[in-house]
Parts: structure tokens; sequence; C-alpha cells
């Protein structure tokens, strides 16, 4: 039986080893903090605020009443493990509305900065659906690389 508590907003935060897995789980839209190293205590206020501890190291599941073990290294059973757990959404709209390098949410940008920050072939074929990311500075368009995941997602299950 699972240890984690289905009926809520769900937050994570994913240990040192998992940061492909954080990446994907913002991709799908979900608050994910990931770090390569968390200070003294840092993942128990965490897990007091109501983040599901998503951890390799089973000293570190045992310590949590709402943490996954991810026992695999590929990131494609990584989010089966987490999707048996959670069942994570099939929404597609909550995808690609966070930034899958710092986790904050994206936002519309007005059609003057995107063409002054993305490439020209990419405001010709994308004007009304580049996305920013307030904090990283960075630019998101629909394209292959977003191909190339939807695709993954798909193997992965996730139709």
């Amino acid at each position: 039986m699972s240890k984690v508590n289905k009926n809520k907003i769900i937050l994570f935060a994913a240990d040192s080893m998992l940061g492909r897995l954080a990446k994907c789980l913002r991709i799908m839209g979900y608050d994910t903090i990931y770090r390569s190293h968390y200070k003294e205590n840092e993942l128990s206020e965490l897990s007091k605020k109501g983040r599901i501890i998503l951890t390799k190291n089973r000293k570190t599941y045992s310590s949590y009443p709402n943490a996954l073990l991810i026992n695999h290294d590929k990131v494609g059973s990584q989010v089966k493990i987490v999707d048996r757990s959670i069942s994570l959404t099939r929404d597609h709209s909550a995808w690609f509305k966070r930034c899958s390098i710092c986790n904050s949410l994206l936002s519309r940008v007005e059609e003057d900065e995107a063409r002054e920050n993305v490439p020209d072939f990419v405001f010709s074929n994308y004007p009304k659906n580049i996305l920013f990311c307030p904090v990283c500075k960075k630019f998101y368009w629909p394209g292959t690389h977003k191909d190339n995941i939807l695709k993954k997602f798909r193997d992965w299950g996730f139709k």
C-alpha cells in the first residue's frame, strides 16, 4: 500500500539522484523541487509542507511518511513508478506550463519581445505559442524537441 495521499494537490521534492525525473514531472505540470544537494533538514521541511519526497535512498524513503522509493535508473521506469503510486495526469493542457530548469510557471510573451529573442524561423512558425520563464529568462516554443518529449510520454503510457 502506498504511503502517499492521492487526494490533494501534488507537490514533489526530488533528491539529488533524480534530476531527469524532476524535469519530466515539471514538463507534466507538477511543482517539483530538485537540488543536487539539500541543506540539513531541508527535505524534512519540504515534507512537512506536503511535498512528496522522491528518492533512490532507502534511508531517506523510510524517514518520511510521504516518500516514494524510486528504484530504477531509467527515467521512463521512474515516471511509471510515480504514476502507479499517484496516477499522474494525462491532461495535456497541464503539460509544458513550467520551466523544466527552475520549476517556475511560464508566461506568454508579447509578440515584439518574442520576435527580438527567438530565431526568425521560430517566430514565423509559432508567434502566438512562445512562452517565457521569468526566472531563467528562457524562451520555450513548440517544435521537434516538444514532439520528441510527447513521443516519450506516449511510449510510457501517457496518451
